[in-house]
């Protein structure tokens, strides 16, 4: 079954499928999806989480062997499945179609790929998963639905905007939801909840921090170390979310991923770039960021990545302002990751 994203909350309500496959290319809406689609897990009794990150070298027995045995510490579990570049290649979409088909009642599988290209709509393994659970897609929203989306959001922390408001807004953030969020919680901390004006909105741009979270991936791929730190050491001294500053570097990483394995395949950069709407002003940035990286270094920057995560949940030891300087310092250049911990 397909079903939109504001489909999905009704969905499951009524009940969990056995698989879900959520795609998109629109990172924030995927984000969400996933959220609630973990967090209906966890009231329907999946107590267990394991983390799978499919990229280029994955071995898909793992996988399956995982997805199909039972926890020993928990009686139901969801596997959830990190598919980056889109395509799990011949042996992951053998194990995808195989999976659909076999998931055990106590397991709950979750797949999450990028945006999926039309051959892959169009395999038989997205058919599969999406004829045995769910599917849902992100797509990226046009300039109308972002102004849509804008209006929707305000409206929802008790707003109502003028249209030149929601327009200032939407160009500020040049199709950048998650900025567009931030700028929304911003609004809902500084206002009271009635209209909202256009010079409401100027002022709290106008008063937005210096230390801009969205600068650091910039930073980062340009290989500006110096202003890479000094950022971070800015958003340190403004307590700024951990949360935000990581999903910033993990979408980074994650388009760099996605240009990398589409140019191995054999696309060329500018349509890489075109399909993943890399805005024109970080095009640079990510060209530059290409010639350090390799596919080694990418996959140690998203085992970082879900490191830094689990770290900043508590759900491993470790300094979460550490953990995002050494993804920051690692984007920027390769060797500084260290070793693998």
């Amino acid at each position: 079954m397909r079903l939109t994203l504001n489909e999905l909350p009704a969905a499951l309500e009524r009940g969990l499928a056995p698989l879900y496959l959520l795609s998109g290319a629109e990172p924030l809406l995927l984000d969400e999806a996933v959220d609630r689609v973990r967090a209906a897990a966890r009231d329907g009794g999946f107590a267990e989480r394991s983390l799978h990150l499919a990229d280029a070298r994955f071995n898909w027995g793992e996988l399956y062997a995982d997805a199909c045995s039972q926890s020993l510490f928990a009686s139901r579990r969801l596997v959830e499945v990190r598919m980056p570049g889109g395509k799990p290649g011949a042996a992951g979409a053998k194990v995808l179609k195989e999976l659909s088909g076999s998931v055990p009642e106590d397991n709950l599988i979750m797949v999450v790929a990028g945006a999926l290209d039309r051959n892959a709509r169009r395999s038989a393994w997205v058919g599969a998963l999406a004829k045995a659970g769910t599917w849902v897609d992100a797509p990226l929203l046009s300039a109308r639905e972002q102004r849509g989306w804008i209006r929707d959001r305000l409206a929802g922390e008790g707003f109502q905007p003028d249209e030149a408001a929601v327009t200032l807004l939407a160009e500020r953030t040049e199709g950048n939801l998650l900025s567009a969020r931030q700028q929304i919680d911003k609004l809902a901390l500084a206002h009271d909840p009635g209209p909202l004006s256009v010079d409401a909105v100027m002022e709290a741009i106008a008063d937005a921090s210096r230390f801009d979270v969205f600068q650091l991936g910039s930073a980062a791929l340009g290989q500006d170390l110096r202003r890479t730190a000094r950022i971070l050491a800015g958003l340190r001294r403004e307590r700024a979310p951990l949360t935000l500053i990581l999903w910033v570097l993990v979408r980074d990483i994650t388009t760099l991923a996605d240009l990398y394995w589409r140019t191995a395949r054999g696309d060329s950069l500018p349509s890489a770039m075109g399909a993943l709407r890399v805005w024109s002003s970080r095009k640079a940035e990510f060209r530059s960021a290409l010639k350090r990286h390799g596919a080694r270094s990418i996959r140690r920057l998203l085992v970082r990545s879900a490191r830094a995560d689990q770290v900043i949940k508590g759900a491993r030891p470790g300094e979460p302002w550490t953990e995002l300087q050494l993804l920051a310092f690692g984007l920027a250049e390769p060797h500084r990751m260290g070793a693998d911990r």
